[in-house]
């Protein structure tokens, strides 16, 4: 399955964020209301510390940021020119004590390419047509739209993608997945915690969570690479009765249960695993389940 792209904003963009992040307070809350023009099918690159982040879509080739600086926010930067549109809460050196009352909306060309980096805030996106990039390093990331790419990343807290997207990569470290649309290719992880899909179709999954419930809905494309690993926890996989595939699945110390019929079998005569090799239809798609502590169900939807 080819990989997908994705920024790893918290990687990386962490020390950048946590330098801007180096912030007293000279200013009382207080109202924003900026706007440029933009180009229709530009990039928007947002920063900011604590609060929450609300992007946008519009029918305009413009960018409007409104909202409210926290006491402590020094000013908004608000760079636009040629495809790039910049928009970074300052805060003054030396400020370690940052509030969370800092809430902008921000609404972009619906066209635009959007990248969105946070420690501590909620982020929403929604109504966009183009790339998504969105991170949070405490907080809830939600996206939906019209975005044939999204990469939604938080370390605390819950990540939801709901859109045709065709290219999606999700991870949280603690917290739960949620993603749903058509035909797409995903990348789902998890540390601690859940993930649940549904998708009309997978066009390649690799789903992995070190302990967590793993839950996967839809049919697979013909030639679709499906991976799922989980070291404890349960993995469901539900999938159309006319479904083609060839199927493996391996448990350390775990049951599995297939609605197909096909039975699995003892690893060992001495170890608690299991194992199960069988083909639906003509075998076009491939699938591997691999669990060192916990339970397989494959399921017809």
């Amino acid at each position: 399955m080819k990989r997908i792209q994705s920024r790893h904003i918290i990687r990386y963009g962490l020390t950048a964020l946590l330098a801007l992040a180096a912030t007293v307070a000279l200013a009382g809350n207080r109202q924003v209301d900026e706007r440029a023009a933009a180009d229709a099918e530009g990039t928007v690159l947002i920063e900011s510390i604590a609060g929450s982040v609300v992007v946008e879509g519009w029918e305009r080739e413009e960018v409007q940021v409104t909202g409210t600086l926290g006491d402590e926010v020094e000013k908004l930067k608000f760079k636009a020119g040629g495809s790039k549109t910049r928009i970074e809460v300052k805060y003054p050196r030396n400020t370690r004590n940052m509030s969370d009352d800092t809430h902008l909306v921000i609404k972009v060309p619906v066209g635009s390419r959007v990248e969105v980096e946070c420690i501590s805030a909620h982020i929403t996106v929604t109504g966009v047509a183009g790339s998504v990039y969105a991170s949070s390093i405490s907080g809830d990331v939600e996206v939906s739209g019209d975005s044939p790419i999204v990469a939604a990343e938080t370390i605390s807290g819950d990540v939801i993608v709901d859109g045709p997207a065709r290219q999606i990569a999700v991870e949280s470290i603690s917290g739960t997945i949620r993603a749903k649309g058509g035909e797409a290719e995903v990348e789902a992880a998890v540390v601690s915690g859940k993930i649940n899909l549904e998708f009309e179709r997978f066009l390649g999954l690799e789903m992995e969570a070190v302990s967590g419930t793993l839950s996967a809905t839809g049919d697979l494309a013909p030639g679709a690479e499906i991976e799922i690993e989980v070291h404890s926890g349960e993995v469901t996989f539900t999938v159309p009765a006319s479904v083609s595939a060839d199927w493996r699945i391996d448990t350390f110390s775990g049951g599995i249960d297939n609605a197909f019929g096909q039975k699995s079998r003892k690893t060992s005569e001495y170890a608690p695993g299991r194992e199960l090799e069988f083909t639906t239809g003509d075998g076009d798609a491939r699938v591997r389940i691999n669990t060192f502590s916990g339970s397989v169900v494959i399921r017809k939807r």
